[in-house]
């Protein structure tokens, strides 16, 4: 556990401390990049002087000043439900969000100048699973104005093997096995059998985990109180006898899970959703240089079990599960945009990744980024090319 001192802690604005805490009481489950940013954000404010350190924070002050404000100290150790509903009821919360935003950015931005490193390369691959509506123009109009489409002379499925291990040997061995490649998936398909380095985490392979998260959160009674305390129950929640073997002992992989789940946007409840939010946190914590998103066929929505919150409709509906491939196909294709817009409000992966949009059944892709990552040559060889040309 990293610790911090004091003195610094002393000049930090009041809502600033229970989540650093928070962050520093679960150092080690954080991920390498984390631990970076924290430690460098922490390094460049105890080395700041203090008058410059006081203009940075004084618009943070002057807000909480003017704020009904929990009572923190600096024991706090984190942002309880309530806690954080008096926070944003506060008229004054969205100027707080602002300038809070403004200091970290301006803190970032030092940290970036002084970067000795270069930025690696990164890839992102977005692929619809075959049997969608698809017609016959392009799968994404609007992106594709912004790239070129690629003949693959086969179905994307049957090279999807080759693909997966040429990302692999062309990722840079400079960082860590857990920041180089991710798979996340709808279905058990294991797009990274028999390639060694892959982080893959599938939603049809962690139904027990989302079981025991939704009896949990099917107890939730319309209070602020009852859901802080099913949240700290999931928070405190042993995943290890729901776990795949491969997870089980991975503390770390096991938190990224549980905050995936708790955070919400139907990760816990939808394939396609899980996918688009699992790697949308991925690159955000992890920074991966290679996301590979593998999105799926999800089942009709079914009457009276669709509209409760956090409902598993297997349990509270016996009717038979049935495919739903249109409406798939407007979620899935939707969701993989908004992967792309993640990873292009990331500093580390903007403006230098190569994104491939593709449909397993489909003998095309569509390949979006910077002009140099998309100079000639096959697709293989276009994205171990571009990983490798940051090394």
């Amino acid at each position: 556990m990293m610790t911090i001192d004091k003195e610094l802690l002393k000049r930090l604005p009041k809502t600033f401390v229970p989540a650093l805490n928070e962050q520093l009481a679960k150092w080690d489950l954080l991920f390498p990049c984390e631990q970076r940013l924290i430690r460098g954000q922490l390094d460049y404010l105890r080395a700041l002087p203090a008058k410059e350190c006081q203009e940075l924070l004084q618009p943070v002050f002057l807000l909480e000043a003017r704020m009904q404000l929990p009572a923190w100290d600096a024991a706090s150790t984190g942002i309880t439900v309530s806690q954080t509903s008096a926070l944003v009821r506060s008229p004054l919360y969205p100027q707080w969000r602002i300038e809070v935003e403004t200091v970290f950015a301006r803190i970032n931005e030092a940290l970036e100048g002084r970067a000795e490193s270069r930025p690696l390369n990164k890839v992102l691959v977005c692929v619809l699973p075959a049997g969608l509506p698809l017609g016959p123009g392009p799968i994404w109009p609007d992106l594709a104005r912004r790239g070129r489409t690629v003949d693959l002379g086969r179905d994307f499925g049957s090279l999807q093997s080759e693909l997966l291990r040429a990302l692999a040997a062309g990722a840079s061995a400079e960082p860590e096995p857990v920041e180089r490649t991710w798979a996340l998936e709808s279905a058990v398909n294991r797009p990274d059998s028999g390639v060694e380095g892959w982080t893959t985490l599938c939603f049809e392979a962690l139904a027990p985990v989302r079981r025991a998260f939704l009896s949990r959160l099917n107890l939730i009674r319309k209070d602020l109180r009852s859901l802080d305390q099913t949240y700290a129950a999931l928070a405190e929640l042993d995943l290890t006898p729901f776990l795949d073997p491969r997870m089980k002992g991975d503390a770390r992989m096991s938190a990224f899970i549980r905050e995936l789940f708790l955070s919400g946007n139907g990760a816990v409840l939808f394939g396609n959703s899980f996918v688009q939010w699992g790697a949308s946190e991925a690159m955000r914590r992890a920074q991966p240089q290679v996301v590979y998103c593998a999105f799926g066929i999800r089942p009709k929505l079914k009457p009276f079990s669709s509209v409760v919150l956090f409902e598993d409709q297997g349990r509270a509906n016996p009717v038979p599960d049935e495919d739903d491939p249109a409406a798939s196909l407007v979620d899935a294709r939707r969701l993989a945009e908004y992967v792309m817009l993640a990873a292009a409000r990331l500093p580390s992966y903007r403006d230098r990744t190569l994104c491939i949009f593709a449909a397993a059944d489909q003998s095309s892709a569509l390949v979006i980024g910077p002009r140099e990552a998309q100079a000639g040559g096959d697709l293989l060889s276009s994205a171990a090319g571009w990983l490798q040309s940051s090394k």
